[in-house]
């Protein structure tokens, strides 16, 4: 049942981050979306983060987010790629960016 968890969660982040790539997305949307997935891939483990990380990377390369938004993006990639090495500030970033754009982080922290 975990498994189909996390295959269901992976399967949404690829599509949800996917669509945005393609349509022109504000930072707003890019937290309305990405806070959810990041969340969701702290939580659920590698298979969630390799589908959160595909999305987030597509969406880093259609630069049509704004310098925060941008900033927001390599931060959390940094973060899901080795979240062991992962500096406090980019850390601090995501969890702070998550909150202000009203999706607070809970498996994050």
């Amino acid at each position: 049942m975990k498994r189909i968890l996390t295959l269901l969660v992976a399967g949404v982040a690829t599509l949800s981050f996917a669509g945005c790539a393609e349509a022109g997305i504000s930072a707003g949307d890019a937290y309305a979306i990405g806070c959810p997935a990041v969340d969701s891939a702290a939580a659920t483990g590698s298979v969630a983060n390799k589908a959160t990380l595909a999305g987030l990377r597509a969406l880093r390369d259609s630069r049509q987010l704004d310098a925060d938004g941008q900033a927001w993006v390599e931060a959390t990639i940094t973060l899901l790629e080795n979240p062991k090495e992962v500096p406090a500030e980019a850390k601090k970033l995501i969890i702070d960016g998550c909150a202000e754009n009203g999706h607070p982080l809970s498996n994050l922290g």
